[in-house]
């Protein structure tokens, strides 16, 4: 049960406790993310399967954001009881999606690059053969 915001300490607090949970929501994503690659078996011959890959390295992310967003507007905005803090939520929230878009892509190529010829470095396109 999320307590009622009725003071700016208060905001405060769930302003910061909400941008650590992005970067937690992020690294969650790119782990599950990485553990769909593993699932993933390899095609033979013409090998497509880093495309499934990509596209399910997309939809984690976009989903992960979706759902993060919306859970803070629908639920935790709600028990806001200023208007002007309302506010100020929003733009945390904001600013909170594109903590996890970042975090989330940024580590995600990088850990590609440093894996470059495993299944979740695949997701870049064909490795060298």
């Amino acid at each position: 049960m999320i307590t009622r915001i009725t003071t700016l300490p208060q905001l405060e607090a769930l302003q910061n406790s909400t941008m650590i949970y992005a970067v937690i929501t992020a690294l969650v994503a790119l782990l599950l993310a990485f553990l769909i690659s593993l699932m993933i078996k390899y095609q033979g011959g013409l090998d497509k399967s880093y495309i499934t890959r990509r596209i399910w390295f997309i939809v984690v992310g976009v989903s992960s954001c979706a759902g993060f967003y919306l859970y803070n507007d629908l639920v935790v905005k709600g028990q806001i009881v200023n208007a002007g803090f309302k506010s100020m939520f929003v733009q945390t929230n904001v600013t909170c999606v594109g903590i996890i878009l970042g975090v989330y892509a940024i580590l995600g190529i990088l850990i590609m690059f440093v894996f470059r010829n495993s299944k979740f470095g695949s997701i870049l396109g064909k490795g060298k053969e």
